[in-house]
């Protein structure tokens, strides 16, 4: 609002630039002269009016703000019938309606006014970058993230057999048949031949999953590409020892391996390749635990919860005992 003093405090008014005369002020509000005259009077016969004459000064100071905030409300509302009172029709007003006018136009903006102006644009430009690198920050935290809890699945499966570590060894590469090699896992000396068969059987001989032999190790896993007539070769893992592993072999893939209900249901049985027995088994527990799931109106995380815990609580049991033993744990005890 107008009023405010041009060259003092930290607000600046164009419109409070050019100060009305007093006798324009006057007219705004003509009866606070006669009541002034009348509260003056009053003093001199003892009588005291604090908040009258408060209320005065006040008005007086609203003759200004009156007459300054007119001026650029009469530009933005020239149609309002309030500009044909006789007030905006004196002389006195329209002198200084043109002198303020030409004020406005012609004064310059303070430099503590132009930083103020710039300052929100500087601001919204920080704030601009903030947000933008705050965002790319963001995704770069969860894809770090993503690909640590893939690695770390992935060490798991690998390190408690679910799936195999691959050796694959060149005979090209064999210089001399009495050299010997050690893999890191498990450690055991392997001694390397120019002989292919004779490789395969010394991998296969201490749980390596050897390529290209019709030897099946204990924990092999296959995965080869497919064609549209060619389904993947997956084997399913003969390491896992608990149904959280299974449910997720099934359901979502170990590491980077295909989920076997995928398999199931874009291939059928032509994926298995001769370990139908094996899946079968599998899939009548999945099948078991859902029944288990749907029966008492579980999520999938609490009837695996529950399962499991009863299969450890009947002495840690194989997957293969839970197969043949269903009706151990198909309900629950208190039943």
């Amino acid at each position: 609002m107008a009023g405010f003093h041009k060259d003092g405090g930290r607000f600046y008014l164009r419109r409070a630039i050019e100060k009305p005369d007093p006798e324009l002020c006057r007219k705004v509000f003509p009866m606070v002269e006669v009541w002034q005259e009348r509260i003056n009077g009053g003093r001199e016969h003892g009588d005291q009016s604090i908040a009258a004459d408060g209320f005065l000064q006040m008005l007086r100071q609203l003759n200004v703000v009156f007459l300054q905030d007119s001026v650029p409300l009469q530009e933005l509302y020239p149609r309002l019938s309030i500009w044909d009172a006789p007030l905006f029709q004196d002389p006195q007003h329209i002198t200084f309606k043109n002198k303020l006018t030409r004020s406005m136009n012609e004064a310059p903006t303070p430099q503590d006014l132009t930083l103020q102006m710039a300052m929100p644009l500087m601001h919204d430009y920080v704030r601009a970058m903030h947000t933008d690198v705050s965002a790319r920050l963001a995704s770069l935290t969860h894809n770090i993230e993503q690909q640590s809890q893939r690695t770390s699945q992935f060490l798991d499966d690998l390190l408690s057999g679910r799936i195999p570590f691959l050796l694959q060894v060149d005979p090209s590469y064999i210089q001399n048949s009495n050299q010997s090699f050690t893999p890191s896992a498990p450690s055991t000396s392997l001694p390397i031949t120019t002989s292919t068969a004779a490789i395969n059987r010394t991998i296969f001989n201490v749980g390596i999953p050897a390529q290209h032999t019709n030897n099946t190790p204990t924990n092999n896993v296959i995965t080869t590409s497919s064609t549209a007539d060619d389904p993947p070769h997956y084997k399913m893992s003969r390491g896992i020892t608990n149904l959280y592993d299974l449910w997720r072999e099934w359901h979502m893939g170990l590491s980077d391996s295909p989920a076997v209900f995928e398999l199931e249901r874009t291939w059928k049985t032509k994926w298995r390749r001769g370990d139908d027995k094996w899946v079968n088994r599998r899939a009548t527990i999945i099948r078991e635990i859902q029944a288990y799931q749907e029966k008492y109106e579980l999520t999938p995380e609490a009837a695996l919860k529950e399962i499991d815990d009863r299969r450890i609580v009947l002495g840690n049991k194989s997957i293969n005992w839970m197969y043949e033993n269903r009706t151990k744990w198909t309900t629950r005890v208190e039943e």
